[in-house]
């Protein structure tokens, strides 16, 4: 059996991440599937020459339901009507600016990408989503949303284990970067905190993607360099996840090293810049630490972007409730991890029965 399998990873290492986890559970599920993997931004002409060879085509996770899938994100053909493939989606996340239900409601999908979506679910039966965020946003445009988490939640070696490993001592720390440039004083902020807190540890600040203009000046270098801090990139592929795989902890802003970590049941403390975030934690039932400062709303849109560009909202108690949440952790012995990963195996086993249907193509 033939299937298409569309992905997001291009640059960011968590996209990467996604893609390789979404055909690890594939074909777990699914031995006989024989994946042709495609970035799902391929030209038209590219895709068109697969169709007549595949048994289906498989949307893999990432931020999937965006304002514009198709045929912005998503060109895939010109008439979605040439596609009699059946198709199906699995663990697709929204874009949502924070986790507030005002967001939720107002999220906006056009409609051509609403055509795309009302094909997969004719075809598959419902939309397969990563966080209850996505699940209700869809519901409120009239979907059959599922709740099946991450692809890159499942790492199939320790995928039944549900202890949180936590170590002696940190001698090791991984910092992933900030994705909005907005939190970029946030993280200056925390990388010198914990020096402070562990002068003699190993803190390595990751890049998932790549060098940005804020991290490439000489001024953030010299940061670096006073507070005895390594900088990696990582993006570009899912190979420099293996630098979170010795550190006892992991506390940054990407979203795909939390779930890394969790994936290997290793502490980790995410920063929420967005909806994306809010969206693992609530649906592993974790704590929350914003970035942002969720009193300050702007309803319109537009005023919004401009204050938020020029005077970014920030969550002043950041480095406060990192650590009360740290302390917190050691104190229960990381009970609300383990529930975590109680709850990731009952979105597991419903992930499962959503792609077994692969079996009927």
């Amino acid at each position: 059996m033939k299937i298409l399998f569309l992905h997001g990873a291009i640059k960011n290492a968590g996209d990467f991440l996604i893609a390789e986890r979404s055909q690890s559970l594939l074909k777990s599920i699914i031995p006989t599937a024989d994946l042709i993997p495609l970035w799902e931004g391929s030209d038209r002409g590219t895709i068109k020459e697969y169709l007549p060879k595949v048994n289906g085509i498989v949307f893999g996770g990432g931020p999937f339901f965006t304002n514009n899938i198709y045929p912005n994100d998503i060109p895939l053909v010109e008439n979605l009507r040439d596609i009699e493939l059946p198709m199906l989606n699995i663990g697709g996340g929204w874009y949502g600016k924070d986790n507030s239900f005002e967001t939720v409601k107002d999220y906006e999908i056009n409609t051509s990408s609403i055509e795309l979506l009302k094909k997969i679910q004719n075809s598959s039966g419902c939309l397969s989503c990563r966080d209850w965020f996505t699940v209700n946003m869809l519901k409120e445009k009239g979907f059959n949303a599922m709740m099946h988490g991450c692809p890159a939640w499942y790492n199939l070696d320790c995928l039944y284990e549900n202890k949180l490993i936590i170590p002696n001592s940190i001698n090791k720390i991984a910092v992933s970067d900030n994705a909005s440039s907005r939190n970029y004083l946030n993280a200056k902020k925390i990388l010198i905190w914990l020096r402070n807190k562990y002068p003699k540890a190993i803190i390595t600040y990751v890049l998932h993607r790549g060098y940005t203009a804020n991290t490439s000046t000489e001024s953030f270098k010299k940061l670096l360099k006073d507070n005895n801090i390594t900088c990696i990139d990582i993006s570009g592929s899912c190979k420099g996840f293996s630098i979170y795989d010795d550190c006892d902890i992991h506390i940054g802003f990407r979203v795909h090293a939390h779930i890394y970590n969790l994936s290997r049941r290793k502490m980790t403390i995410l920063l929420e810049e967005d909806g994306r975030g809010a969206g693992v934690n609530q649906a592993l039932g974790l704590p929350s630490i914003l970035v942002y400062n969720n009193k300050r709303y702007i309803n319109n849109k537009l005023l919004n972007r401009i204050v938020n560009r020029i005077f970014p909202s920030r969550n002043k108690f950041i480095l406060d409730e990192l650590w009360h949440y740290a302390e917190r952790l050691y104190c229960t012995k990381g009970m609300e991890y383990n529930q975590a990963f109680e709850r990731m195996i009952l979105y597991y086993e419903q992930m499962v029965k959503h792609i077994k249907q692969i079996e009927k193509w």
